[in-house]
């Protein structure tokens, strides 16, 4: 697609097969990410992800990791052309089969715009039929990565997922002893049924402790983009 121009970064997405789109902003905007030790964007892309947590805690070390080596080169350069390249590293390698080095200091956030779609016909072009549809990377694979990665009760692992995949999801938390504790339904205009779920999951602790229940609605019925989804993005879109 090109470059984009955000605040405090710019995004060239010209390589990777997974191009800059609405649902890698909203859970970067949406995600709580204070407090965290370290990072990991899976499946990072172009890096966007990477950056907006950058951007917003000061202090940790991110790490974007991706097994397309075109992906990784876009995430390397736009890391280093930004204010936080020194705290962002990235990996090309198989998050789902490649053992991980000690992930100290924490706690830890793994956070991930994961493949989703599961149309018959693919891509043409390989790269990006892999980045959309997840062949060796999905959601589940990631909620089963995540659980062993995760290890103690201020780690956590946020995700945007199809709306039509919330039991499923909820389901294979659970087998991975795993909660959800934050979910956001996202609606991209008003009067429609809800297109995706932001989630936010962590160790499923001895006494359950609730879950936060959020909607977001993107553009109300006259196709106005809604206070609350540019109070959300505020900090990264230029014309918000």
């Amino acid at each position: 697609m090109g470059v984009f121009q955000f605040k405090r970064f710019d995004v060239d997405d010209t390589l990777c097969g997974m191009k800059v789109g609405t649902d890698g902003v909203l859970l970067g905007a949406w995600t709580r990410c204070s407090g965290y030790g370290r990072i990991i964007d899976a499946g990072c892309g172009s890096g966007l992800i990477a950056l907006m947590m950058a951007q917003r805690n000061g202090k940790a070390l991110i790490t974007a990791v991706d097994v397309s080596a075109e992906a990784c080169a876009d995430a390397r350069s736009n890391a280093d052309r930004s204010p936080w390249g020194g705290r962002i590293s990235v990996e090309c390698r198989d998050l789902t089969t490649d053992p991980w080095p000690d992930l100290t200091p924490g706690p830890l956030l793994i956070i991930s715009n994961p493949p989703f779609f599961s149309e018959t016909l693919h891509s043409p072009e390989q790269d990006r039929a892999l980045a959309r549809h997840g062949e060796g990377f999905d959601v589940i694979s990631l909620i089963r990565m995540s659980s062993r990665m995760l290890s103690g009760s201020d780690d956590a692992l946020a995700f945007v997922a199809p709306w039509s995949r919330r039991d499923e999801i909820e389901f294979e938390l659970s087998l991975c002893r795993m909660e959800m504790r934050r979910m956001c339904a996202v609606t991209t205009r008003e009067g429609r049924e809800p297109s995706r779920i932001l989630v936010e999951a962590g160790i499923q602790p001895p006494v359950p402790s609730g879950m936060e229940r959020e909607e977001l609605t993107l553009r109300d019925a006259s196709n106005i983009l809604t206070p609350r989804y540019i109070r959300l993005t505020s900090e990264f879109y230029l014309d918000k």
